[in-house]
């Protein structure tokens, strides 16, 4: 065991662990790069010698200015955009003012707007930030941080659980489609997600028996679904999920321009059960997860580590569901249990853009120690 009081790093983590120093970064900022085995023996070194187990000390704020700042890699993006609508809500209730900053998906500009914001924010929330461990961690230190989608050992966390929602998912195909093989149009290369995702997607697969490809990295916008059209009719698959909705929505017209029609030809499913993959044509089958309540949750979270007054709890779990629509042929509810539900079609009803849809299972929260 390690010494009392001294500082546990990388290398003794690696030397725990028996393997390099380079293995222990990917494990904690790309898990998609290492295998489950190595991920394991990796958390349990770190946790047996206490590596970045505790929060981070950060700098005390004499002079509060009531302002809070929030950086996310893309404001055009719905996933974005609704986590921000939700924190700006938050912010109103408890007499705050936000900053926003745009990153575009870059690690070095997100350290430039962080390194700006901090000067009148009395805390920053990094959603699903490009920096690595290591910087997050450096940025916590001058100001009270916390990070949504993405996990980082000793900074509060809020993540999104994906397995509940892409084991229902895999659940509806096997019923629906027996024998499905599956494409995934994975996201990009600097997400954190895009790991977690992954993982979580091919295990599902794996314990089934299901064939999975991935195209990786991918561009999480229409164009960047419509560009994987051509590789996809290679080796075509029966079912495909993308990495969000507007991914799925563009592949879709990208097939559609080849005579192929969802869900006759092909199944298609996608993250973030955003507003537009619900009116579009199809409407997108989707895995949903509760934007509001992560934002609110960070909001939260912030200011009780700015008021010094956070929770034991470093992370922070909200689970997902899948949601059936028509780009994904029907079948029987597997027994797990999902919410199925139509597109837009007809009055707008009973939608509202900002809540999720009624009837989702593995609503809630769950913390734990990181």
């Amino acid at each position: 065991m390690q010494r009392p009081h001294t500082k546990v790093t990388i290398r003794d983590v690696a030397s725990r662990a028996k393997v390099s120093t380079s293995t222990v970064s990917r494990a904690f900022s790309r898990p998609d790069r290492v295998s489950a085995t190595t991920a394991k023996r990796v958390f349990k070194a770190a946790d047996e010698l206490g590596y970045h187990s505790e929060a981070v000390d950060v700098r005390p704020i004499r002079h509060r200015k009531g302002l809070i700042a929030i950086l996310v890699p893309d404001i055009s993006n719905q996933f974005y955009s609704d986590i921000m609508r939700s924190v700006q809500r938050q912010c109103f209730k408890h007499g705050l003012g936000l900053i926003v900053s745009e990153t575009r998906e870059s690690p070095a500009l997100e350290r430039i707007a962080f390194d700006k914001v901090v000067k009148d924010a009395d805390g920053v929330i990094l959603v699903s930030s490009r920096m690595t461990d290591a910087m997050i961690r450096k940025c916590a230190q001058a100001r009270p941080l916390v990070v949504v989608n993405r996990a980082v050992r000793g900074v509060p966390s809020v993540v999104i659980d994906v397995r509940p929602g892409i084991r229902q998912a895999i659940e509806q195909l096997q019923v629906s489609q027996p024998g499905a093989d599956i494409t995934y149009l994975d996201g990009p290369a600097s997400s954190w997600s895009v790991g977690v995702r992954w993982k979580a997607l091919r295990h599902e697969c794996q314990v089934r028996g299901i064939h999975v490809r991935r195209f990786w990295p991918g561009t999480p916008t229409f164009e960047g679904g419509y560009a994987c059209v051509d590789r996809y009719l290679d080796f075509p698959t029966s079912a495909v999920i993308a990495h969000n909705d507007m991914m799925a929505i563009g592949f879709v017209a990208g097939m559609r321009k080849r005579g192929l029609q969802c869900p006759r030809d092909f199944s298609v499913i996608g993250f973030d059960d955003d507003l537009v993959g619900r009116m579009s044509n199809p409407s997108i089958s989707s895995i949903h997860m509760s934007l509001p309540e992560v934002g609110a949750y960070a909001e939260k979270t912030l200011r009780d580590v700015i008021g010094g007054d956070a929770k034991k709890e470093l992370f922070a779990s909200i689970p997902t569901s899948f949601v059936l629509r028509e780009s994904t042929r029907g079948g029987e509810p597997p027994a797990s249990g999902f919410h199925m539900a139509g597109g837009l079609s007809g009055p707008l009803q009973g939608l509202p853009a900002s809540k999720p849809p009624a009837g989702r299972v593995g609503a809630g929260l769950r913390t734990s120690r990181v």
